[in-house]
């Protein structure tokens, strides 16, 4: 049964992705507060152990909820009764992953590496992934399900409760007081928006929709496989590199580039607002793309313009907060960590119009090639360029990836216009995303994940 759905106010993408975007600076800006408190309160090697501890579980997490957000806000509105068991199946799926990479992660090593050799640190690494597999595929079904006000809420209240537990847990352990102070707050945000899930919202969405689609496995295995594949490889690139630094720089240069890299990423996740209040606006009146392209166009270039410019200009003040250490050792691969905003910004657009038009090949592939260069590089030559290297290697992939994928872009946004994207037979491969009802309402491949300093399903 095809699910009707209601033209969209004039302004509601603008207003949509502008009360994302709040979301989003509100997480940032609590992260930020948060790592200048563990700054100030912390010896610059333990800031290092907890945001690459951080980093590899967000890592982990990302990879474990196999990007089950975009699944639950393309399928769950049409859900109808299915829609309380279809979210369950949901958590269900991130946490069997979740259990699977942590196990296989510390079989390798690699969390006694951060952490050190304690016993518990396996108990730690595998609650925390667990904790955030979770955190992160909940603010998708609050979305899904109508509720996507409560996300900045939730943010908000979570994100205050890590800054005030971080100057609690610091005095009382010098090593776990900052990663404590990040973990303990999932915990209760994940209580609290679980019973609002299951309790008001499911109930209320199964009594008033009356459509109900397909949400069997082979239904949407084709976009769960293709949207996955762009998810995890973006994943690879925002939230290895503290990891690399850590292992190779030791723990004080990581953390002096983690938060130039955290501002990177919650850029990335800003932008990614916008592309998805484009991909659900077109879902619902595909004749307005001319005119969605162009307000988004306008409101993508605003956006990386404004925030290239103050974080160019602004880098020293900023990591000043943080100490003088950090502004001498972190202000050059900040600048250009912000040179490369309107490269990574372009490169969004495009993803909102492969997905719009159904066509997720070349996203992969220019995806995958950019992976593996920069992690290649990275790996090979980090000893010798250092956190500054690091960030101009950044750039340049950002700006190689945005030009060449421009020309598909372009192709891609004329067959739109034409109406030819939407006469072409679906199919279940990666290229095309599965056949069903408002297919194109699928929301792009998750953004680099931000690190969970404050709050929210990226952060």
């Amino acid at each position: 049964m095809t699910t009707t759905v209601t033209p969209p106010k004039r302004r509601a993408m603008e207003f949509n992705a502008l009360a994302l975007m709040a979301s989003t600076v509100l997480t940032g800006l609590l992260g930020v507060v948060f790592w200048v408190a563990a700054a100030r309160l912390l010896p610059p090697a333990e800031v290092g152990r907890a945001s690459s501890a951080l980093s590899a579980i967000t890592f982990l997490a990302g990879l474990a909820q196999l990007n089950i957000i975009s699944v639950l806000l393309r399928f769950v509105p049409g859900a109808g009764r299915a829609t309380g068991g279809f979210i369950v199946r949901a958590y269900g799926l991130a946490l069997g992953t979740g259990l699977v990479v942590t196990l296989v992660f510390l079989a390798l090593g690699l969390g006694s590496d951060i952490l050190g050799n304690e016993w518990f640190v396996p108990l730690v690494f595998l609650g925390a992934v667990l904790c955030y597999a979770v955190f992160l595929v909940q603010d998708g079904a609050l979305t899904a399900l109508g509720a996507a006000v409560w996300v900045p809420l939730e943010n908000l209240l979570a994100g205050a409760l890590r800054v005030g537990l971080v100057f609690a847990l610091a005095v009382v352990s010098t090593q776990w007081g900052a990663l404590a102070a990040l973990v303990a707050p999932t915990v209760v945000a994940i209580a609290v928006v679980n019973w609002f899930v299951f309790r008001r919202l499911v109930p209320r969405h199964e009594a008033t929709t009356t459509a109900s689609t397909d949400v069997g496995w082979r239904t949407i295995r084709g976009f769960v496989a293709g949207d996955y594949a762009a998810s995890a490889l973006a994943s690879c690139v925002a939230l290895l590199p503290p990891v690399l630094v850590s292992a190779e720089l030791g723990s004080e240069a990581a953390a002096y580039f983690y938060i130039p890299w955290f501002i990177g990423v919650q850029f990335g996740t800003l932008v990614w607002n916008i592309a998805m209040a484009f991909v659900v606006e077109y879902a619902a009146d595909s004749g307005t793309i001319s005119r969605l392209v162009r307000r988004s166009v306008r409101l993508t270039a605003a956006v990386s313009l404004a925030a290239c410019a103050v974080v160019v200009l602004g880098a020293p003040l900023i990591l000043a907060l943080l100490g003088s250490g950090y502004a001498d050792e972190g202000t050059t691969a900040l600048r250009w960590i912000g040179l490369s905003f309107p490269f990574s910004a372009g490169f969004v657009l495009f993803t909102a119009l492969s997905v719009s038009r159904k066509k997720l090949v070349p996203l992969i592939s220019s995806l995958a090639v950019k992976t593996v260069v920069f992690l290649t590089v990275t790996a090979l030559g980090l000893h010798s360029f250092g956190i500054d290297g690091l960030a101009v290697l950044f750039l340049v992939c950002e700006a190689g990836t945005a030009l060449a994928v421009a020309p598909v872009a372009l192709r891609f946004y004329r067959e739109l216009a034409s109406g030819s994207g939407d006469r072409r037979p679906a199919s279940d491969g990666p290229d095309q995303l599965p056949a069903g009802d408002d297919v194109a309402a699928a929301p792009p491949p998750g953004p680099p994940a931000s690190p969970p300093t404050s709050s929210g399903s990226t952060s």
